[in-house]
C-alpha cells in the first residue's frame, strides 16, 4: 500500500466562504504572518522615522504650528515614504507567500516567505506606485470609477507573487481575472476594508489615549509611541488583507482558468509529501451540490 498523495481540494466559492477560508488561514499561521510582517517593517519604519525626524525637527512635536518648507525637508519625507513603501511591500509579498503555501496545502516558514519577498521587491514597488496613480487618477475624476479601478486591479499585487509577473502584466492579468466578477470581488473586499478601518480607528484613539495621560510628552515619546501603536495595526491588517485576497485570487483562476483541474492533474503521481491536508481550505461540497470534488487523498494497492 503507498503512502497517500494530497491535491489541492479547490473549488468556486461564494463571499462567505471566501471570508471565511480568509480568516481562518490568518488565524492558522497567525504567528508566521506576525513575524513576516514585524521582520522588514520594524527595522524599516524605526529607520523611516529616524530620516522624518533628522529633517523636520517639529514632525513629533505635537504643540508646534510651525512647518517646515525646504528641499531638504521635501526629500527627507520622500525617501521616509519610499522606505516605508519598501518595507510594506516586502512584508505584503511575504504574507502572500506564506498564505498561498498554506492555501494549497503546502508549507512555507517566515524565512523562506521573505526570502521570496525580497526577490520580489522591484516588480511589487513598481506595481504599487502604478496602481496608486491610477487609482488616484480615478479618485480625483469622481468617487465610483476610482473604486471600481481598485477592485479590477485589486488582483495586480498577487500576480506578482504567485505568478512572478512584471508590474505591466499584472494589471492587466488581474484586469483579465476580475472579469466579470467585479461585484463578487468587491463585496469580499469591502469587508476586509471595514474590518482594517475599524482596527485603525481603534489604534488611532489608543495612541491618541497615551499621548493625552501626560501633561507634556515629548518629541521622542511620541515619535515611540506613534510607531509602536502604527507597527501593531499594520502586524493585523497587512496579513489579514493578503490572507482574504489570496483566497479571492485563487478562487477567480478556479472559477476563469480550472485551477482547481491544473492542480489535480499535477498532484497524480507526486510525491506523498507534494501537498499536506489543508484544514483551513473550506471544505468539498457533498456530492449531490454538483459542485466539482477533487479527492483530497488518494491510495494503490500494490
Amino acid at each position: 500500500m503507498s503512502a497517500p498523495s494530497y491535491t489541492p481540494q479547490l473549488r468556486p466559492l461564494s463571499v462567505g466562504e471566501m471570508l471565511d477560508a480568509g480568516f481562518r488561514l490568518f488565524r492558522a499561521r497567525f504567528m508566521t504572518l506576525i513575524l513576516c510582517v514585524l521582520v522588514p517593517v520594524v527595522p524599516l519604519t524605526i529607520i523611516a522615522t529616524a530620516v522624518q525626524a533628522s529633517v523636520d525637527p517639529n514632525a513629533f512635536d505635537l504643540d508646534s504650528t510651525e512647518t517646515v518648507d525646504s528641499g531638504s525637508a521635501l526629500a527627507g519625507t520622500l525617501v521616509a515614504a519610499l522606505i516605508q513603501f519598501a518595507a510594506a511591500a516586502l512584508a505584503i509579498a511575504a504574507c502572500f507567500k506564506a498564505i498561498s503555501a498554506a492555501y494549497l496545502g503546502e508549507h512555507a516558514g517566515v524565512a523562506e516567505s521573505l526570502r521570496y519577498a525580497v526577490g520580489r521587491l522591484l516588480p511589487l514597488l513598481v506595481a504599487y506606485f502604478l496602481v496608486v496613480i491610477i487609482v488616484g487618477l480615478g479618485l480625483v475624476a469622481l468617487i465610483i470609477p476610482g473604486i471600481w479601478l481598485a477592485v479590477k486591479l485589486s488582483m495586480a499585487f498577487p500576480a506578482v507573487v504567485f505568478e512572478r509577473t512584471g508590474p505591466f502584466a499584472a494589471i492587466g492579468r488581474s484586469w483579465a481575472l476580475t472579469k466579470g466578477n467585479w461585484w463578487r470581488v468587491f463585496g469580499t473586499l469591502l469587508v476586509v476594508f471595514l474590518i482594517s478601518f475599524v482596527l485603525q480607528i481603534v489604534f488611532a484613539a489608543v495612541a491618541g489615549g497615551l499621548l493625552a495621560a501626560g501633561d507634556s510628552v515629548s518629541e521622542l515619546a511620541v515619535a515611540i509611541v506613534l510607531t509602536l501603536v502604527n507597527l501593531l495595526a499594520l502586524a493585523l491588517t497587512y496579513p489579514l488583507w493578503a490572507s482574504v485576497t489570496s483566497v479571492v485570487y485563487y478562487d477567480l483562476r478556479v472559477r476563469n482558468e480550472a485551477f482547481d483541474l491544473q492542480l489535480l492533474a499535477q498532484g497524480v503521481g507526486a510525491e506523498p509529501a507534494r501537498f499536506e491536508s489543508a484544514p483551513e481550505r473550506p471544505a468539498a461540497p457533498p456530492p449531490d451540490d454538483g459542485g466539482f470534488a477533487p479527492p483530497e487523498g488518494s491510495t494503490t494497492s500494490s
